[in-house]
Protein backbone atom coordinates (compact mmCIF):
# COMPACT_ATOMS: atom_id res chain seq x y z
CA UNK A 1 0.00 0.00 0.00
CA UNK A 2 3.48 1.99 0.20
CA UNK A 3 2.12 3.49 3.83
CA UNK A 4 5.40 3.64 6.26
CA UNK A 5 6.07 3.09 9.69
CA UNK A 6 5.95 6.07 10.69
CA UNK A 7 3.31 7.13 8.93
CA UNK A 8 1.22 4.27 10.78
CA UNK A 9 2.42 4.77 14.19
CA UNK A 10 2.94 9.14 14.10
CA UNK A 11 5.18 10.79 16.91
CA UNK A 12 8.10 10.13 18.78
CA UNK A 13 10.03 6.52 19.37
CA UNK A 14 8.52 6.02 22.88
CA UNK A 15 4.98 6.46 21.59
CA UNK A 16 5.18 4.02 18.54
CA UNK A 17 7.13 2.09 20.58
CA UNK A 18 4.20 1.53 23.59
CA UNK A 19 1.55 1.48 20.54
CA UNK A 20 3.13 -1.60 19.11
CA UNK A 21 3.69 -3.41 22.92
CA UNK A 22 -0.22 -2.23 23.30
CA UNK A 23 -0.84 -4.05 20.00
CA UNK A 24 1.05 -7.35 20.84
CA UNK A 25 -0.42 -7.40 24.36
CA UNK A 26 -4.00 -6.98 22.70
CA UNK A 27 -3.30 -10.07 20.42
CA UNK A 28 -2.14 -12.10 22.77
CA UNK A 29 -4.68 -11.73 25.57
CA UNK A 30 -7.40 -12.49 22.81
CA UNK A 31 -6.13 -15.66 21.89
CA UNK A 32 -5.86 -16.53 25.37
CA UNK A 33 -9.36 -15.18 26.67
CA UNK A 34 -10.64 -17.86 23.59
CA UNK A 35 -9.07 -20.76 24.97
CA UNK A 36 -9.96 -20.00 28.23
CA UNK A 37 -13.45 -19.62 27.26
CA UNK A 38 -13.25 -23.27 25.78
CA UNK A 39 -11.80 -24.35 28.75
CA UNK A 40 -14.38 -22.40 30.98
CA UNK A 41 -17.56 -24.03 28.71
CA UNK A 42 -16.84 -27.25 29.22
CA UNK A 43 -16.13 -27.11 32.95
CA UNK A 44 -19.06 -25.16 33.40
CA UNK A 45 -21.22 -27.71 31.57
CA UNK A 46 -19.71 -30.63 33.91
CA UNK A 47 -20.92 -28.75 36.74
CA UNK A 48 -24.46 -28.06 35.75
CA UNK A 49 -24.58 -31.48 35.47
CA UNK A 50 -23.03 -32.42 38.64
CA UNK A 51 -25.54 -30.04 40.25
CA UNK A 52 -28.52 -31.15 38.60
CA UNK A 53 -27.80 -34.56 39.83
CA UNK A 54 -27.49 -33.77 43.69
CA UNK A 55 -30.52 -31.81 43.50
CA UNK A 56 -32.73 -34.61 41.96
CA UNK A 57 -31.34 -36.82 44.92
CA UNK A 58 -32.29 -34.22 47.35
CA UNK A 59 -35.97 -33.40 45.94
CA UNK A 60 -36.62 -37.21 45.79
CA UNK A 61 -35.39 -37.57 49.05
CA UNK A 62 -37.56 -34.66 50.74
CA UNK A 63 -40.93 -35.56 48.74
CA UNK A 64 -40.23 -39.49 50.13
CA UNK A 65 -39.87 -38.75 53.82
CA UNK A 66 -43.18 -36.32 53.54
CA UNK A 67 -44.88 -39.23 51.43
CA UNK A 68 -43.77 -41.86 54.24
CA UNK A 69 -44.38 -39.24 57.22
CA UNK A 70 -47.97 -39.73 56.04
CA UNK A 71 -48.21 -42.93 55.71
CA UNK A 72 -47.05 -43.86 58.97
CA UNK A 73 -49.21 -41.61 60.54
CA UNK A 74 -52.36 -43.16 58.92
CA UNK A 75 -51.01 -46.61 59.01
CA UNK A 76 -51.10 -46.31 63.42
CA UNK A 77 -54.67 -45.32 63.33
CA UNK A 78 -55.47 -47.83 60.90
CA UNK A 79 -54.25 -50.49 63.53
CA UNK A 80 -56.03 -48.98 66.29
CA UNK A 81 -58.98 -48.36 64.68
CA UNK A 82 -60.42 -52.16 64.67
CA UNK A 83 -59.90 -51.79 68.59
CA UNK A 84 -61.79 -48.99 68.98
CA UNK A 85 -65.25 -49.56 67.11
CA UNK A 86 -67.34 -50.26 69.85
CA UNK A 87 -66.44 -46.38 71.00
CA UNK A 88 -67.43 -43.45 68.90
CA UNK A 89 -65.73 -41.56 71.51
CA UNK A 90 -62.76 -43.90 71.07
CA UNK A 91 -63.12 -43.49 67.13
CA UNK A 92 -63.20 -39.53 67.38
CA UNK A 93 -60.38 -39.34 69.52
CA UNK A 94 -58.46 -41.05 66.84
CA UNK A 95 -59.53 -38.86 64.33
CA UNK A 96 -58.31 -35.89 65.63
CA UNK A 97 -54.81 -37.21 66.85
CA UNK A 98 -54.81 -38.63 62.60
CA UNK A 99 -56.02 -34.70 61.46
CA UNK A 100 -53.23 -33.21 64.29
CA UNK A 101 -50.19 -35.80 63.98
CA UNK A 102 -49.12 -34.51 60.43
CA UNK A 103 -48.82 -30.70 59.29
CA UNK A 104 -51.11 -29.68 56.24
CA UNK A 105 -53.30 -33.18 56.70
CA UNK A 106 -56.58 -31.56 56.41
CA UNK A 107 -59.04 -34.09 56.97
CA UNK A 108 -59.06 -38.02 57.78
CA UNK A 109 -61.72 -40.47 57.71
CA UNK A 110 -62.89 -44.00 58.16
CA UNK A 111 -65.12 -45.82 56.00
CA UNK A 112 -66.97 -48.58 57.54
CA UNK A 113 -68.38 -52.15 55.54
CA UNK A 114 -72.05 -52.22 55.50
CA UNK A 115 -72.09 -55.25 57.05
CA UNK A 116 -70.32 -54.13 60.06
CA UNK A 117 -72.01 -50.51 60.83
CA UNK A 118 -75.16 -51.43 58.72
CA UNK A 119 -76.90 -48.26 58.56
CA UNK A 120 -79.90 -48.67 55.33
CA UNK A 121 -77.86 -50.62 53.17
CA UNK A 122 -74.96 -47.35 52.86
CA UNK A 123 -71.22 -47.17 53.91
CA UNK A 124 -70.85 -45.12 56.92
CA UNK A 125 -68.13 -42.70 56.86
CA UNK A 126 -67.30 -40.86 60.28
CA UNK A 127 -64.40 -37.97 59.16
CA UNK A 128 -62.68 -34.79 60.51
CA UNK A 129 -61.64 -32.08 59.18
CA UNK A 130 -60.54 -28.63 59.51
CA UNK A 131 -63.36 -25.33 58.77
CA UNK A 132 -62.41 -22.08 57.83
CA UNK A 133 -61.37 -20.91 61.10
CA UNK A 134 -58.84 -23.39 61.39
CA UNK A 135 -61.31 -25.70 64.11
CA UNK A 136 -61.51 -29.36 64.01
CA UNK A 137 -65.34 -30.54 62.70
CA UNK A 138 -66.73 -34.15 63.24
CA UNK A 139 -69.20 -35.40 60.96
CA UNK A 140 -70.90 -38.42 59.34
CA UNK A 141 -71.53 -38.90 55.98
CA UNK A 142 -73.61 -42.32 53.98
CA UNK A 143 -71.94 -43.24 50.91
CA UNK A 144 -74.23 -44.84 48.58
CA UNK A 145 -73.54 -48.47 46.76
CA UNK A 146 -71.84 -46.26 44.16
CA UNK A 147 -68.68 -46.62 46.71
CA UNK A 148 -68.26 -50.63 45.68
CA UNK A 149 -67.10 -49.19 42.24
CA UNK A 150 -64.79 -46.87 43.63
CA UNK A 151 -60.82 -47.90 42.95
CA UNK A 152 -59.54 -46.47 46.21
CA UNK A 153 -62.27 -48.88 47.67
CA UNK A 154 -61.58 -51.82 45.31
CA UNK A 155 -57.89 -51.93 46.36
CA UNK A 156 -58.10 -51.29 50.23
CA UNK A 157 -61.45 -53.45 50.86
CA UNK A 158 -61.10 -56.12 48.03
CA UNK A 159 -57.58 -56.43 47.72
CA UNK A 160 -56.28 -55.31 51.37
CA UNK A 161 -53.39 -53.05 50.15
CA UNK A 162 -52.84 -49.27 50.54
CA UNK A 163 -52.95 -46.85 47.83
CA UNK A 164 -51.70 -43.08 46.87
CA UNK A 165 -55.22 -41.81 45.38
CA UNK A 166 -55.52 -39.85 42.46
CA UNK A 167 -55.19 -35.86 42.64
CA UNK A 168 -58.46 -34.38 43.33
CA UNK A 169 -58.78 -31.31 42.10
CA UNK A 170 -61.42 -28.43 44.09
CA UNK A 171 -62.53 -25.19 43.70
CA UNK A 172 -60.02 -23.79 45.94
CA UNK A 173 -57.68 -26.90 46.94
CA UNK A 174 -56.20 -29.48 45.30
CA UNK A 175 -55.99 -33.05 47.40
CA UNK A 176 -54.34 -36.13 47.15
CA UNK A 177 -55.15 -38.90 49.53
CA UNK A 178 -53.48 -42.25 51.16
CA UNK A 179 -55.81 -44.85 51.77
CA UNK A 180 -55.18 -47.59 54.03
CA UNK A 181 -56.91 -50.77 55.16
CA UNK A 182 -59.09 -51.56 58.26
CA UNK A 183 -58.38 -55.37 59.05
CA UNK A 184 -59.01 -56.95 62.24
CA UNK A 185 -56.89 -59.51 64.05
CA UNK A 186 -57.89 -62.44 62.14
CA UNK A 187 -57.32 -60.11 58.70
CA UNK A 188 -60.80 -59.28 57.87
CA UNK A 189 -61.12 -56.39 56.15
CA UNK A 190 -63.81 -54.19 57.80
CA UNK A 191 -63.54 -51.16 55.80
CA UNK A 192 -60.44 -48.03 55.30
CA UNK A 193 -58.95 -45.37 56.83
CA UNK A 194 -57.95 -42.28 54.53
CA UNK A 195 -55.70 -38.76 55.16
CA UNK A 196 -56.13 -36.28 52.98
CA UNK A 197 -53.85 -33.26 52.58
CA UNK A 198 -53.07 -30.52 50.00
CA UNK A 199 -50.67 -31.49 47.16
CA UNK A 200 -49.10 -28.09 48.28
CA UNK A 201 -47.59 -30.07 51.52
CA UNK A 202 -45.91 -32.61 48.85
CA UNK A 203 -44.35 -29.90 46.76
CA UNK A 204 -44.13 -26.44 48.92
CA UNK A 205 -40.29 -26.84 48.32
CA UNK A 206 -40.37 -26.87 44.74
CA UNK A 207 -40.89 -23.18 44.87
CA UNK A 208 -37.66 -22.55 46.37
CA UNK A 209 -35.97 -24.45 43.24
CA UNK A 210 -37.82 -22.86 40.56
CA UNK A 211 -37.06 -19.48 42.20
CA UNK A 212 -33.82 -19.63 40.74
CA UNK A 213 -34.48 -19.87 37.01
CA UNK A 214 -31.68 -22.08 36.15
CA UNK A 215 -33.72 -25.29 36.49
CA UNK A 216 -37.39 -26.37 36.42
CA UNK A 217 -39.08 -29.30 38.20
CA UNK A 218 -41.79 -31.25 37.25
CA UNK A 219 -43.71 -34.48 39.07
CA UNK A 220 -45.99 -37.23 37.76
CA UNK A 221 -48.08 -39.73 38.76
CA UNK A 222 -47.43 -43.74 37.90
CA UNK A 223 -50.07 -43.21 35.89
CA UNK A 224 -48.60 -40.10 33.83
CA UNK A 225 -50.89 -37.36 35.56
CA UNK A 226 -48.79 -34.12 36.75
CA UNK A 227 -48.60 -33.34 40.06
CA UNK A 228 -46.26 -30.24 39.39
CA UNK A 229 -46.19 -28.98 35.83
CA UNK A 230 -43.09 -27.78 34.02
CA UNK A 231 -42.58 -23.87 33.84
CA UNK A 232 -43.79 -22.92 30.46
CA UNK A 233 -40.35 -21.50 29.48
CA UNK A 234 -39.09 -25.11 29.86
CA UNK A 235 -42.03 -26.43 27.51
CA UNK A 236 -41.31 -23.94 24.91
CA UNK A 237 -37.41 -25.37 24.84
CA UNK A 238 -36.90 -28.03 22.22
CA UNK A 239 -34.88 -31.25 22.78
CA UNK A 240 -31.88 -29.68 21.48
CA UNK A 241 -31.75 -27.04 24.34
CA UNK A 242 -32.81 -29.38 26.94
CA UNK A 243 -31.23 -31.00 29.84
CA UNK A 244 -32.84 -33.39 31.55
CA UNK A 245 -32.49 -35.97 34.53
CA UNK A 246 -35.14 -37.70 36.26
CA UNK A 247 -35.60 -40.32 39.39
CA UNK A 248 -38.55 -42.84 40.80
CA UNK A 249 -40.04 -42.17 44.14
CA UNK A 250 -39.93 -45.98 44.94
CA UNK A 251 -42.47 -47.95 46.56
CA UNK A 252 -44.77 -45.22 45.20
CA UNK A 253 -43.65 -44.85 41.58
CA UNK A 254 -44.33 -40.88 40.96
CA UNK A 255 -41.70 -39.70 38.82
CA UNK A 256 -39.57 -36.31 39.17
CA UNK A 257 -37.91 -34.91 36.68
CA UNK A 258 -35.35 -32.00 36.43
CA UNK A 259 -34.99 -29.75 33.66
CA UNK A 260 -32.88 -26.94 32.54
CA UNK A 261 -32.22 -24.61 29.81
CA UNK A 262 -28.68 -25.46 27.94
CA UNK A 263 -28.15 -21.42 27.52
CA UNK A 264 -27.63 -21.19 31.43
CA UNK A 265 -24.05 -22.86 30.41
CA UNK A 266 -23.56 -19.61 28.01
CA UNK A 267 -24.78 -17.25 30.96
CA UNK A 268 -22.27 -19.06 33.52
CA UNK A 269 -19.42 -18.59 30.39
CA UNK A 270 -20.32 -15.25 30.06
CA UNK A 271 -20.14 -14.08 34.11
CA UNK A 272 -17.01 -15.82 34.69
CA UNK A 273 -15.36 -14.18 31.01
CA UNK A 274 -16.51 -10.83 32.77
CA UNK A 275 -14.30 -11.78 35.44
CA UNK A 276 -11.40 -12.17 32.97
CA UNK A 277 -11.94 -9.51 31.21
CA UNK A 278 -11.65 -7.60 34.33
CA UNK A 279 -8.47 -8.60 34.70
CA UNK A 280 -7.06 -7.76 31.40
CA UNK A 281 -8.64 -4.77 31.76
CA UNK A 282 -6.56 -3.66 35.09
CA UNK A 283 -3.58 -4.83 32.80
CA UNK A 284 -4.45 -2.59 29.72
CA UNK A 285 -5.29 0.37 32.54
CA UNK A 286 -1.58 -0.04 33.58
CA UNK A 287 -0.31 -0.18 29.51
CA UNK A 288 -2.43 3.23 29.41
CA UNK A 289 -0.68 4.65 32.21
CA UNK A 290 2.49 3.94 30.59
CA UNK A 291 1.31 5.53 27.56
CA UNK A 292 0.10 8.19 29.19
CA UNK A 293 3.64 8.57 31.45
CA UNK A 294 5.36 8.91 27.83
CA UNK A 295 2.91 11.28 26.29
CA UNK A 296 3.51 13.79 29.38
CA UNK A 297 7.25 14.60 27.32
CA UNK A 298 5.58 15.22 24.36
CA UNK A 299 2.53 17.47 25.82
CA UNK A 300 4.27 19.03 28.23
CA UNK A 301 4.78 22.48 26.80
CA UNK A 302 0.53 22.23 25.84
CA UNK A 303 -0.43 21.96 29.17
CA UNK A 304 1.39 24.44 30.37
CA UNK A 305 -0.09 26.58 27.58
CA UNK A 306 -3.39 25.48 28.93
CA UNK A 307 -2.78 25.95 32.51
CA UNK A 308 -1.76 29.69 31.57
CA UNK A 309 -5.07 29.98 29.87
CA UNK A 310 -7.17 29.12 32.66
CA UNK A 311 -5.12 31.15 34.97
CA UNK A 312 -5.63 34.40 33.04
CA UNK A 313 -9.05 33.30 32.60
CA UNK A 314 -9.62 32.93 36.71
CA UNK A 315 -8.02 36.48 36.79
CA UNK A 316 -10.60 37.76 34.42
CA UNK A 317 -13.58 36.02 36.20
CA UNK A 318 -12.12 37.78 39.66
CA UNK A 319 -11.76 41.19 37.85
CA UNK A 320 -15.78 40.79 36.89
CA UNK A 321 -16.69 39.63 39.93
CA UNK A 322 -14.91 42.79 41.72
CA UNK A 323 -16.39 44.66 38.83
CA UNK A 324 -19.77 43.57 39.81
CA UNK A 325 -19.05 44.41 43.27
CA UNK A 326 -17.87 47.86 42.51
CA UNK A 327 -21.33 48.23 40.96
CA UNK A 328 -23.41 47.15 43.09
CA UNK A 329 -22.16 49.48 45.70
CA UNK A 330 -23.09 52.85 43.52
CA UNK A 331 -27.15 51.77 43.37
CA UNK A 332 -28.91 52.09 46.95
CA UNK A 333 -30.36 48.62 48.05
CA UNK A 334 -32.04 49.65 51.71
CA UNK A 335 -35.64 50.16 51.22
CA UNK A 336 -37.31 52.00 52.15
CA UNK A 337 -34.76 54.59 51.87
CA UNK A 338 -36.24 56.96 54.02
CA UNK A 339 -38.24 56.02 56.41
CA UNK A 340 -38.57 59.53 58.39
CA UNK A 341 -40.29 60.60 54.79
CA UNK A 342 -43.97 59.37 55.42
CA UNK A 343 -45.26 60.59 52.33
CA UNK A 344 -42.62 58.19 50.03
CA UNK A 345 -42.43 54.62 49.22
CA UNK A 346 -39.97 53.43 46.99
CA UNK A 347 -38.36 50.57 46.21
CA UNK A 348 -35.79 48.77 43.51
CA UNK A 349 -34.58 45.85 41.70
CA UNK A 350 -31.21 45.60 39.36
CA UNK A 351 -30.77 41.76 37.96
CA UNK A 352 -28.26 41.95 35.71
CA UNK A 353 -27.98 39.30 32.67
CA UNK A 354 -24.05 39.29 33.07
CA UNK A 355 -22.13 39.80 36.15
CA UNK A 356 -21.78 43.46 35.18
CA UNK A 357 -24.32 44.83 33.29
CA UNK A 358 -25.72 48.11 31.73
CA UNK A 359 -28.75 49.26 33.77
CA UNK A 360 -28.86 51.57 36.68
CA UNK A 361 -31.18 53.60 38.80
CA UNK A 362 -30.54 55.87 41.33
CA UNK A 363 -32.49 58.27 43.67
CA UNK A 364 -31.58 61.12 45.91
CA UNK A 365 -33.27 64.20 48.45
CA UNK A 366 -32.47 67.29 47.88
CA UNK A 367 -34.81 69.74 50.39
CA UNK A 368 -38.26 68.95 49.74
CA UNK A 369 -37.53 67.71 46.36
CA UNK A 370 -36.77 63.61 45.25
CA UNK A 371 -34.24 63.50 42.37
CA UNK A 372 -34.88 60.13 40.63
CA UNK A 373 -33.67 58.20 37.15
CA UNK A 374 -33.14 54.88 34.96
CA UNK A 375 -31.00 53.98 32.80
CA UNK A 376 -29.87 51.78 30.13
CA UNK A 377 -26.61 51.44 28.31
CA UNK A 378 -26.31 49.77 24.94
CA UNK A 379 -24.46 46.89 24.75
CA UNK A 380 -23.41 44.80 27.70
CA UNK A 381 -20.26 44.14 29.48
CA UNK A 382 -17.57 45.78 30.96
CA UNK A 383 -17.62 48.60 28.58
CA UNK A 384 -21.66 49.23 29.38
CA UNK A 385 -20.47 48.90 32.88
CA UNK A 386 -18.30 51.86 32.95
CA UNK A 387 -20.32 53.95 30.76
CA UNK A 388 -22.96 53.29 33.02
CA UNK A 389 -21.01 53.97 36.08
CA UNK A 390 -19.72 57.57 34.40
CA UNK A 391 -24.12 58.24 33.85
CA UNK A 392 -24.36 57.51 37.31
CA UNK A 393 -21.49 59.65 38.60
CA UNK A 394 -23.05 62.86 36.12
CA UNK A 395 -26.57 62.28 37.79
CA UNK A 396 -25.58 62.25 41.66
CA UNK A 397 -23.26 65.38 40.50
CA UNK A 398 -24.92 67.68 37.93
CA UNK A 399 -28.91 67.17 38.92
CA UNK A 400 -29.11 68.60 42.46
CA UNK A 401 -31.10 72.11 42.56
CA UNK A 402 -31.48 73.11 38.88
CA UNK A 403 -34.44 71.93 36.56
CA UNK A 404 -34.03 68.26 34.94
CA UNK A 405 -34.01 69.58 31.60
CA UNK A 406 -31.01 71.35 32.04
CA UNK A 407 -29.31 68.81 33.74
CA UNK A 408 -29.89 66.24 31.14
CA UNK A 409 -28.18 68.56 28.72
CA UNK A 410 -25.25 68.75 31.10
CA UNK A 411 -25.14 64.71 31.22
CA UNK A 412 -25.39 64.82 27.55
CA UNK A 413 -22.50 67.01 26.88
CA UNK A 414 -19.91 65.06 29.34
CA UNK A 415 -21.12 61.58 28.16
CA UNK A 416 -20.65 62.94 24.37
CA UNK A 417 -17.21 63.79 24.94
CA UNK A 418 -14.53 61.37 23.94
CA UNK A 419 -17.07 58.55 23.04
CA UNK A 420 -15.06 57.22 20.86
CA UNK A 421 -17.20 53.68 21.24
CA UNK A 422 -20.25 56.06 20.34
CA UNK A 423 -21.81 54.47 23.68
CA UNK A 424 -25.25 55.97 24.35
CA UNK A 425 -27.89 55.55 27.21
CA UNK A 426 -31.51 55.87 27.23
CA UNK A 427 -32.02 58.10 30.18
CA UNK A 428 -35.00 59.16 32.39
CA UNK A 429 -35.29 60.93 35.19
CA UNK A 430 -37.61 63.20 37.35
CA UNK A 431 -37.52 65.74 40.51
CA UNK A 432 -41.06 65.39 42.74
CA UNK A 433 -41.81 68.17 44.95
CA UNK A 434 -42.72 66.29 48.14
CA UNK A 435 -45.23 68.77 49.70
CA UNK A 436 -47.42 69.49 46.34
CA UNK A 437 -47.42 66.29 44.18
CA UNK A 438 -45.29 68.66 41.42
CA UNK A 439 -43.80 65.96 39.07
CA UNK A 440 -41.03 67.48 36.20
CA UNK A 441 -39.13 64.86 34.23
CA UNK A 442 -37.34 64.55 30.78
CA UNK A 443 -37.44 61.25 29.00
CA UNK A 444 -34.04 60.61 26.73
CA UNK A 445 -35.09 57.75 24.35
CA UNK A 446 -36.36 55.35 27.52
CA UNK A 447 -39.33 53.55 27.71
CA UNK A 448 -42.20 55.76 28.91
CA UNK A 449 -42.61 55.12 32.93
CA UNK A 450 -46.27 53.46 33.87
CA UNK A 451 -48.22 55.60 36.41
CA UNK A 452 -50.94 53.69 38.56
CA UNK A 453 -53.41 56.24 39.45
CA UNK A 454 -56.82 55.34 41.00
CA UNK A 455 -57.18 52.05 39.59
CA UNK A 456 -56.49 52.70 35.85
CA UNK A 457 -52.83 52.59 34.12
CA UNK A 458 -51.58 55.11 32.35
CA UNK A 459 -47.94 56.35 30.87
CA UNK A 460 -46.61 59.92 29.90
CA UNK A 461 -47.74 62.13 27.00
CA UNK A 462 -44.63 63.86 26.40
CA UNK A 463 -42.33 63.38 23.42
CA UNK A 464 -39.03 61.72 23.85
CA UNK A 465 -35.52 63.37 23.17
CA UNK A 466 -32.76 61.14 22.26
CA UNK A 467 -30.36 59.23 24.17
CA UNK A 468 -27.86 60.78 25.89
CA UNK A 469 -23.76 60.25 24.48
CA UNK A 470 -25.94 60.13 21.12
CA UNK A 471 -26.06 64.02 19.73
CA UNK A 472 -23.91 67.24 21.47
CA UNK A 473 -26.12 70.56 21.87
CA UNK A 474 -29.82 68.86 22.43
CA UNK A 475 -32.09 70.81 24.30
CA UNK A 476 -34.11 68.79 26.25
CA UNK A 477 -37.42 69.31 26.37
CA UNK A 478 -38.73 68.87 30.15
CA UNK A 479 -42.66 67.39 30.96
CA UNK A 480 -44.38 67.98 33.96
CA UNK A 481 -47.16 66.14 35.39
CA UNK A 482 -49.02 65.83 38.83
CA UNK A 483 -49.27 63.08 41.64
CA UNK A 484 -52.02 62.21 43.51
CA UNK A 485 -51.62 60.81 47.21
CA UNK A 486 -51.64 56.76 46.29
CA UNK A 487 -50.23 57.18 42.77
CA UNK A 488 -47.73 54.70 41.76
CA UNK A 489 -44.94 55.29 39.63
CA UNK A 490 -43.19 52.38 38.00
CA UNK A 491 -39.78 52.77 36.12
CA UNK A 492 -38.39 50.08 33.92
CA UNK A 493 -35.91 49.18 31.55
CA UNK A 494 -36.84 46.93 27.88
CA UNK A 495 -35.41 44.23 30.23
CA UNK A 496 -39.05 43.50 31.46
CA UNK A 497 -41.18 44.44 28.97
CA UNK A 498 -39.00 42.46 25.91
CA UNK A 499 -38.40 39.56 28.41
CA UNK A 500 -39.05 36.36 25.95
CA UNK A 501 -40.85 32.74 26.89
CA UNK A 502 -39.57 29.33 25.22
CA UNK A 503 -42.07 30.12 21.99
CA UNK A 504 -40.24 33.65 21.85
CA UNK A 505 -43.40 35.85 22.71
CA UNK A 506 -42.28 38.88 24.62
CA UNK A 507 -43.46 39.68 27.82
CA UNK A 508 -45.11 43.53 26.56
CA UNK A 509 -46.18 46.38 28.05
CA UNK A 510 -50.22 45.74 27.43
CA UNK A 511 -49.14 42.95 30.09
CA UNK A 512 -47.60 44.83 32.44
CA UNK A 513 -50.36 47.72 32.50
CA UNK A 514 -52.63 44.68 33.01
CA UNK A 515 -50.36 43.22 35.95
CA UNK A 516 -50.35 46.64 37.40
CA UNK A 517 -54.58 47.28 37.34
CA UNK A 518 -54.54 45.02 40.48
CA UNK A 519 -50.99 45.97 42.05
CA UNK A 520 -53.27 49.65 43.49
CA UNK A 521 -52.85 48.36 46.97
CA UNK A 522 -49.29 46.85 47.37
CA UNK A 523 -46.98 49.03 48.65
CA UNK A 524 -43.78 49.42 46.19
CA UNK A 525 -42.02 46.44 47.27
CA UNK A 526 -45.04 44.38 46.39
CA UNK A 527 -45.39 45.99 42.91
CA UNK A 528 -41.63 44.89 42.42
CA UNK A 529 -41.97 41.23 43.92
CA UNK A 530 -45.30 40.67 41.39
CA UNK A 531 -43.50 42.28 38.42
CA UNK A 532 -40.54 40.52 38.56
CA UNK A 533 -42.73 37.12 39.44
CA UNK A 534 -44.48 37.46 36.82
CA UNK A 535 -41.50 38.10 34.06
CA UNK A 536 -39.72 34.79 35.48
CA UNK A 537 -42.84 32.91 34.99
CA UNK A 538 -43.23 34.27 31.84
CA UNK A 539 -39.55 33.65 30.60
CA UNK A 540 -39.32 30.15 32.97
CA UNK A 541 -37.09 28.10 31.27
CA UNK A 542 -35.21 30.50 28.77
CA UNK A 543 -31.51 32.33 29.48
CA UNK A 544 -32.03 35.88 30.52
CA UNK A 545 -31.00 38.08 27.63
CA UNK A 546 -31.03 41.36 29.29
CA UNK A 547 -30.61 43.31 32.24
CA UNK A 548 -34.04 43.58 34.45
CA UNK A 549 -34.20 46.80 36.30
CA UNK A 550 -37.26 48.20 37.85
CA UNK A 551 -37.97 51.37 40.48
CA UNK A 552 -41.18 51.90 42.02
CA UNK A 553 -42.24 55.21 43.95
CA UNK A 554 -45.33 55.37 45.68
CA UNK A 555 -46.70 59.23 46.35
CA UNK A 556 -48.58 58.62 49.67
CA UNK A 557 -49.55 61.79 50.06
CA UNK A 558 -48.06 65.32 50.44
CA UNK A 559 -45.98 66.10 52.85
CA UNK A 560 -45.48 69.28 54.70
CA UNK A 561 -42.40 71.82 53.77
CA UNK A 562 -39.34 71.79 55.99
CA UNK A 563 -38.38 74.91 56.93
Amino acid sequence: MGLKWKKLLPGGFQIRMTALVTAVVLLVSTVIMLMIEVRVRTDYGRMLNDRLEENLVAITRIMEQRLLRVEASTNTIAVLAPQMLSDCKSVDSLLIHAITAVDDVRGVSMVFDKNIVPIGGGYLERYACYDENGNIILDTYINGPELEKDGNWQKCFVEGLPEWGELVLSDTLSVVSYFEPLTDREGKCLGMLYSALPETYLTSFVAEYKVRKDMDISIYKSDGDAVVLPDDYILELSDEDLIERESIIGHIGWKVILSADKKIIDRGVRKAMSAIVLIFLLMFICIYLVVRFTVRYVSGPFIAEKRRTEKEKAIMENEMQLASAAQNELIPHVFPPFPDRKGLDISACLHPSRQVGGDLYDYFLHGDSLYFCIGDVSGKGVQAALFMAATHYLFRSMVAGISVAKAAGQMNSSLCADNEKCRFVTFWMGCLDLTSGDLEYVNAGHDAPMLVSGGSVGTFPSSVDVPLGVLEGVDFVPGKTKLLPGDTLLLYTDGVTESMDAGRQEFGRARLSKILETVSDADASGVIEIVLDEVRRHSSGTPQSDDITMLCIKFIGKETKNQ
